[in-house]
């Protein structure tokens, strides 16, 4: 979707420092239509004590569409273009229906996270009184774009908000000396060598962050996730080193059993 220069632009940004559980930050600007003359401005910035990259990219927009409710009448444009980077709200803006009706799963039947933002934002879209579009831009390529990632990254220095939906859960240091985000486990039916670092809950599922061991190397190599149920998660903990067999489903991995914990100083142990 391209701009229109007679829209009203919001220009939305969060940013999180050491992501998840770290300060976050939102911010937007506005353009005013270009036949008005008016210099661009900001619009709101609100940094969070604890919190996500994903909450606040969403937080962002939530607030942006509030604005939209709130004052759109007032405005004086007859419509409103909401434009972030993130690739995880334009994604979800467009499959959140969906997942509504599909009991807050989606389409690989995975549960929905940071669904409390995601109902918040269904509402207060419905509400507005100007026609108001998500438009998505990639990176940070023009001035204002820049200045709403500065300010974002600003209100994070000065988190004086609570982000009332994070739920960081128990969360240990990893041990692959990378700063990647973990993937989505390759479930393919087999067993597997993990070491978990962080477990928390999502919807009914709970979901575990863990490393993953490989014999060839004797270390632990990456960074994945997993899901499990109540009953199997309450014998899996943080630091803890297990044996666990996988389902066939790498879009949906399950944590079907824990076949057998290890020493905690695993490999130092075994490798000798």
């Amino acid at each position: 979707m391209s701009l229109d220069p007679h829209a009203l632009k919001i220009y939305i940004d969060g940013s999180a420092f050491h992501n998840p559980g770290g300060a976050g930050g939102v911010a937007a600007w506005i353009e005013f239509p270009i036949d008005w003359n008016m210099l661009d401005e900001q619009l709101f910035q609100e940094g969070f004590q604890e919190t996500t990259n994903n909450r606040m990219e969403l937080v962002a927009c939530i607030r942006a569409f509030e604005y939209v409710r709130d004052q759109g009448r007032d405005v004086g444009v007859e419509r409103v273009q909401i434009v972030t980077d993130s690739q995880y709200v334009r994604d979800g803006y467009y499959l959140v229906d969906r997942w509504r009706k599909n009991g807050w799963r989606n389409l690989d039947g995975r549960p929905v996270e940071n669904r409390d933002l995601w109902k918040r934002l269904l509402t207060v879209r419905s509400k507005g009184a100007v026609k108001t579009e998500l438009t998505w831009m990639l990176g940070k390529k023009s001035p204002i774009l820049k200045a709403v990632d500065k300010s974002a990254k600003s209100a994070a220095t000065q988190p004086w908000r609570v982000d009332r939906g994070f739920k960081p859960g128990r969360v240990a240091p990893s041990k692959t000396g990378t700063r990647s985000a973990a993937s989505l486990f390759p479930a393919a039916g087999q067993e597997a060598i993990i070491r978990i670092y962080r477990h928390r809950i999502v919807g009914s599922d709970h979901k575990f962050y863990f490393d993953v061991f490989s014999q060839d190397s004797g270390g632990y190599i990456r960074k994945a996730c997993a899901f499990t149920h109540a009953e199997i998660a309450l014998d899996l903990h943080t630091h803890h080193v297990y044996r666990v067999l996988f389902n066939d489903n790498p879009k949906y991995p399950i944590i079907e059993k824990k076949v057998e914990e290890l020493p905690l100083a695993w490999p130092k142990q075994t490798t000798a």
